[in-house]
C-alpha cells in the first residue's frame, strides 16, 4: 500500500511540473510575440499642437522610446511624461516606468502616446515662439553689400527680379495676377520652403508699409503658428490673436476648400 501511495505521489509531482513547464512555456512565448511587434501609433506633446505617426518596437524599453520621442517633440527625455491614449482619446493608461518595454503597457495600433512636457522652465508652445528667439536685425543698405546672403547669389545667379529683363514690375504683375483669384474670407493653405504647410483664411491682400513695392497676403492661422496678431510696426491690417497672424506673398499662398485644422487633442488631455 505504502509503495503504491509513493508512485502516485511521484505521478503527481510529475504532472504538476510538467504543467508548469507548459504554461511557463505559453507564457514566455507570448511575451516574445509582443516583443517582436512594431506598434503604429500617433505621437502628440504639450508643446507641439500637432500629432504625427511613428512605428516603435514593442521590445523598447520607455527609456529608449523617451529618446526617439525627443527628435520628434523637441523635449528632453528627463523631463517626458508618457500618457496612453485610446483612439477616441481616452486616457488608457499612464507610463512611468522607463524601464519597462512597450510591450508592457496594453498598446495597439492606431493608439496615441502623448508627450507632456515637464520642464519648469518651459511653457506649452514656447518651442515654436520666435519672439523668444534673440535676432540681429540689419537695414537694407547693410544686407544688400553682404557677399555671403541669398540676395547676393540671386544676384550672381540672375535669379528672381535679378534675372535678365526682370524687374520689379514683372514681379508686381505677377503678384496682381495671383491676386486676382482671391479674395478677403477665402479659406488657403501656406506653403513656404522649409516650413510645415499651415491652413488659414485670408484676411488681407495689398500692399503693406513694412515694404512697398509689393502685394502681401494676410492669413490668420487656424493654430498659433503664425509671428503677429495682424499688425506689423504699430500699422494694423487685420484682427487676429497673437501668433495667429501673418503676411506671406501671394506665390505661397492656394485658396479652396480647405477645412479648419485643430490641434488633435481633447479638452480632457491638456
Amino acid at each position: 500500500l505504502i509503495a503504491g501511495l509513493f508512485v502516485d505521489l511521484q505521478l503527481l509531482i510529475s504532472l504538476a511540473c510538467h504543467s508548469r513547464s507548459s504554461f511557463s512555456f505559453s507564457r514566455n512565448q507570448s511575451t516574445s510575440r509582443e516583443k517582436m511587434a512594431t506598434f503604429s501609433v500617433q505621437v502628440s506633446s504639450s508643446n507641439v499642437p500637432i500629432s504625427s505617426e511613428r512605428r516603435f518596437p514593442g521590445n523598447l524599453s520607455l527609456l529608449q522610446l523617451k529618446g526617439k520621442l525627443e527628435l520628434i517633440v523637441g523635449t528632453p527625455a528627463s523631463y517626458q511624461q508618457l500618457e496612453l491614449y485610446d483612439e477616441n482619446s481616452q486616457l488608457v493608461a499612464a507610463m512611468p516606468d522607463d524601464a519597462q518595454p512597450l510591450c508592457a503597457y496594453p498598446v495597439r495600433d492606431g493608439m496615441r502616446i502623448h508627450v507632456v512636457d515637464k520642464d519648469p522652465n518651459k511653457t506649452a508652445l514656447q518651442l515654436m515662439d520666435t519672439s523668444v528667439v534673440e535676432k540681429k536685425e540689419m537695414d537694407d543698405h547693410d544686407y544688400d553689400k553682404r557677399t555671403d546672403s541669398v540676395r547676393d547669389f540671386k544676384r550672381r545667379m540672375k535669379l528672381g527680379r535679378f534675372a535678365d529683363g526682370a524687374s520689379a514690375d514683372d514681379e508686381l504683375a505677377q503678384d496682381r495676377a495671383l491676386v486676382e483669384k482671391m479674395k478677403v474670407g477665402d479659406r488657403c493653405q501656406v506653403a513656404v520652403l522649409n516650413q510645415p504647410d499651415r491652413l488659414g483664411t485670408v484676411m488681407f491682400i495689398g500692399e503693406a508699409q513694412f515694404k512697398a513695392g509689393c502685394i502681401w497676403i494676410g492669413v490668420k492661422f487656424d493654430l498659433p503658428l503664425g509671428k503677429n496678431d495682424g499688425s506689423v510696426g504699430g500699422q494694423r491690417y487685420f484682427e487676429c490673436p497673437p501668433k495667429y497672424g501673418a503676411f506671406i506673398r501671394p506665390k505661397n499662398v492656394t485658396v479652396g476648400d480647405f477645412p479648419e485644422e485643430s490641434f488633435g487633442i481633447s479638452d480632457d488631455e491638456m
